[in-house]
């Protein structure tokens, strides 16, 4: 009961970020759009892998295992995507090379390995968005002032750090200890959806107190790096 509970309320959790683009001045920021496709997706990807597991999807199930791996393949892109659209200068274009590189990668391993790379795929992801995410948080805590983007961001940065960083502690549970007992693996799951949970609400908050919290004026300052288009 506990498990149905938080699963099904962090995937329908994770689609309210995408409802914040309902705000006109959510809707021009490109990365905030970006983020909230991407957590539309997670959402949609979750609920249909809950319906799946609840028993009942008949000739669907290939349908939906299908779009999950789509899925799979398109999350860090669009994590990567996010990430660029925020920076600029020399990070952004460092971003936007390794995101055509990743993209390159997964077409490769997809077309010589089929789904047996999604593992590779999925954990080589998670590292690149931890490292990032981190490099995110320290850029942040390197300045004294910070645009309303900026303190929007660093919910964003430590959200998907905390989800990403359970994720990759199953991702090493789960597939470095084959042996694992059925109970091992609910509560894996229930890790799973906890941080899925706790991730969606930080990005909600930081997404509140852009749409919400009126800007403050502060003195001129030299660029901080983030993208002044997106801030």
């Amino acid at each position: 009961m506990l498990y149905a509970i938080i699963s099904n309320g962090a995937a329908i959790f994770c689609l309210i970020p995408f409802l914040f683009l309902g705000w006109k001045n959510m809707r021009k920021v490109r990365t905030w759009c970006v983020l909230g496709i991407y957590w539309l997706l997670t959402g949609l990807d979750n609920l249909a892998e809950i319906w799946v597991t609840s028993g009942s999807p008949g000739h669907h199930g290939g349908v939906v295992h299908q779009l999950s791996i789509g899925y799979s393949l398109v999350e860090t892109p669009l994590v990567l995507l996010a990430f660029a659209l925020a920076r600029q200068g020399r990070i952004r274009k460092g971003l936007l090379i390794l995101l055509l590189l990743f993209l390159t990668a997964e077409t490769i391993l997809i077309r010589l390995r089929g789904n047996a790379s999604l593992l590779p795929i999925m954990g080589s992801g998670l590292g690149i968005i931890i490292l990032y995410c981190l490099a995110g948080l320290l850029d942040y805590l390197k300045k004294m002032e910070h645009t309303r983007f900026e303190n929007s961001m660093v919910f964003i940065y430590a959200s998907l750090l905390f989800s990403y960083g359970s994720m990759f502690i199953i991702y090493i549970f789960t597939h470095f200890h084959f042996a694992s007992k059925t109970g091992n693996a609910m509560d894996s799951f229930l890790l799973y959806y906890i941080s899925l949970l706790l991730s969606a609400a930080i990005t909600c908050a930081g997404l509140w107190s852009y749409g919400v919290r009126r800007p403050r004026p502060r003195p001129w300052s030299v660029s901080s790096g983030y993208s002044s288009s997106s801030s």
